[in-house]
């Protein structure tokens, strides 16, 4: 069995302005993490992984 995660980076801060003429929020100097529902889904995928001998691909 494969399992592929899907992961995204967000804003490490809600302090995150958005250009007005494209609406795509100004990343430059903001610090990422990882969407935090995206973790729990890894984390979820690890814990399939050890139980069912799978492969995982992120």
């Amino acid at each position: 069995m494969e399992i592929l995660t899907c992961i995204k980076q967000v804003p490490g801060t809600s302090e995150v302005e958005v250009d007005e003429k494209t609406g795509v929020l100004k990343r430059d100097g903001v610090d990422s993490k990882m969407n935090p529902y995206d973790l729990y889904a890894l984390e979820t995928a690890l814990k399939i992984k050890e139980k069912k001998g799978a492969t995982l691909k992120y």
